[in-house]
C-alpha cells in the first residue's frame, strides 16, 4: 500500500524521536510544552502524525534547549519572538531555517571557543602558580647556598683560631 498526500510526508512519534535522538517521552513532553508552536492534527482513533515543520519545529526546541541552554519558558518565548518577527517581517522558511542554522552554528563555535578560553586561563593560571614554586626553591637554594658558604667560612675562620692559640 503506497501513502499518498500527507499521509506520505507524515511521520510517526518514533520516527520523530528517532531522526532528533531523543526518548519519545521527550517529543510528547515538548508537544505537550510547546503545542501552540507546532499545530499537531489529531484525527480520532488515528494514530498522531508529525509533518517536516512540526519536525522543524522540533528540532528548533532541541536546539534550544540542549544546545543553547534555554529553559522551557525561555525556549518558548524565543520561538514567539521568532514568529512575531517572522509573521512581522514575511521572512521566507526556508530563508529564517537557514538564518536560525547559521546562527546556531555560530553559537556553538562561540561556546566552544569560550570553552577553549576557559581552559587556556586555567593552564596560565596553573603555570604562574608553578612559577611561584620555582621561584621560591631557588630563593631557598640560593639561601641555603648561602648557608653552608658562611657556615664554611665560620668553620675555616674557628679553625685558624684554634691554630693561632
Amino acid at each position: 500500500m503506497k501513502l499518498t498526500g500527507e499521509a506520505e510526508r507524515s511521520l510517526t512519534l518514533q520516527q520523530v524521536a528517532t531522526i532528533l535522538q531523543v526518548e519519545t517521552s521527550t517529543v510528547r513532553f515538548w508537544e505537550k510544552e510547546f503545542a501552540q508552536f507546532l499545530n499537531i492534527k489529531n484525527k480520532k482513533g488515528q494514530h498522531k502524525r508529525f509533518t517536516e515543520k512540526n519536525l522543524e519545529v522540533f528540532n528548533q526546541i532541541k536546539e534550544l534547549l540542549y544546545t543553547e541552554q534555554y529553559t522551557i519558558k525561555g525556549a518558548q518565548r524565543k520561538l514567539e519572538m521568532e514568529r512575531t518577527l517572522t509573521s512581522g517581517l514575511g521572512i521566507e522558511s526556508n530563508f529564517k531555517t537557514t538564518v536560525f542554522f547559521m546562527f546556531s552554528a555560530i553559537m556553538r563555535e562561540l561556546h566552544a571557543y569560550r570553552e577553549d578560553s576557559r581552559k587556556l586561563a586555567e593552564q596560565v593560571r596553573e603555570l604562574r602558580e608553578e612559577k611561584i614554586r620555582v621561584e621560591e626553591k631557588l630563593i631557598e637554594e640560593r639561601n641555603k647556598g648561602l648557608l653552608d658558604f658562611l657556615k664554611d667560612k665560620i668553620q675555616v675562620k674557628k679553625i685558624s683560631e684554634q691554630e693561632e692559640a
